[in-house]
């Protein structure tokens, strides 16, 4: 395959608003590229949180995220499909690194191109590109979009 062609991306969302933007410019691009494309949502497992809850609770907060992230993929599902794409959607549980889990899926993926928001759920929004993005943008070893 050439160098300069897009047939596989990956985007990655947390259901900020800077996130799903770039689900919507993933889809266009994948659209105009004849891509394949895949959604991630990551839901961090910080291991103090089996510290200072109960593990039921614990049990709700991530059921809860997952959820969340169901309805943010069903939107982009009905968007995608409205531009004659299938989309390939997954959460998952990552204990340790939220970027590493988004590089470790574009290389199970063979993706050719990872899309991330520019700032995420985290504060400081305005002024600094987000950690993850950030992250993601350093160390993966395929091109990163970061749609601002």
């Amino acid at each position: 395959m050439a160098e300069d062609m897009i047939s596989n991306i990956l985007v990655a969302i947390d259901g900020s608003d800077v996130s799903l933007r770039a689900a919507r410019y993933a889809i266009g691009l994948a659209k105009r590229e004849g891509a394949k494309l895949a959604v991630l949502h990551v839901i961090h497992l910080p291991a103090s949180g089996l510290m200072y809850t109960t593990e039921s609770a614990f049990s709700q907060s991530i059921e809860k995220s997952r959820k969340g992230a169901e309805g943010w993929f069903e939107g982009i599902r009905k968007r995608a499909e409205g531009a004659g794409l299938d989309v390939k959607t997954e959460t998952m549980e990552e204990l340790y690194s939220v970027p590493g889990a988004i590089i470790k899926k574009s290389e199970e993926l063979g993706a050719d191109l990872v899309i991330v928001g520019g700032s995420g759920l985290s504060g400081f929004k305005r002024f600094f590109l987000g950690s993850v993005a950030s992250d993601v943008v350093r160390y993966s070893r395929c091109p990163v979009l970061v749609v601002k």
